[in-house]
């Protein structure tokens, strides 16, 4: 507890809400008057601070959710924010890496929860998959779920690849042609 009295507002209720959903109701009774308010006064439109243009984008782009036991991690989140910022002057890749298990995907899907980094730097919005161990058959479908979904407001609708070298040759030329940032 001493630890968590340490941390922002958000450590505190994220302590409340895993208990409750661990099976600890009795220990979240006895924090609940203690749950700091939230506050809604900076045009936001909703209780976790995202407006409903970050919520839809995120999405329909299949970025996770914040999960229900979350600790903010400011310095780790504004370096992804800065990083993928870069991308808007330099093409290129942020690769977040790092032990199985140690919160690069919520740390990359919280980077991507802020709106103006969504409008000034990915105004087609974004497209998340997640791949890991995949068989050759695993990683089809992947990538052309992937095309499907780039190609969503295509007039032509191309029948799926029917290989990983086609798939990789279809991304290739969308990434170039439609999708160049």
């Amino acid at each position: 507890i001493n630890i968590i009295l340490t941390k922002d507002n958000n450590s505190y209720r994220s302590f409340y809400n895993a208990l409750l959903h661990e099976g600890y109701r009795d220990l979240a009774a006895l924090l609940q008057d203690g749950i700091p308010a939230i506050s809604s006064g900076n045009g936001r439109s909703s209780m976790d601070g995202m407006t409903s243009y970050v919520k839809t984008v995120l999405c329909e782009g299949g970025v996770p959710q914040r999960p229900v036991v979350f600790v903010t991690r400011p310095k780790l989140v504004d370096a992804i924010k800065k990083k993928l910022c870069c991308l808007g002057s330099d093409p290129g890749w942020v690769t977040v890496y790092g032990m199985a298990g140690c919160g690069k995907t919520v740390l990359t899907a919280e980077a991507l929860r802020d709106h103006q980094l969504l409008e000034d730097y990915f105004p087609g919005g974004v497209h998340w998959i997640s791949v890991g161990k995949q068989d050759k058959a695993g990683l089809l479908i992947k990538l052309q779920n992937l095309c499907s979904r780039l190609e969503h407001d295509s007039t032509l609708s191309q029948r799926p690849p029917l290989n990983i070298e086609e798939a990789k040759d279809r991304l290739r030329l969308l990434m170039l042609r439609k999708y160049p940032r």
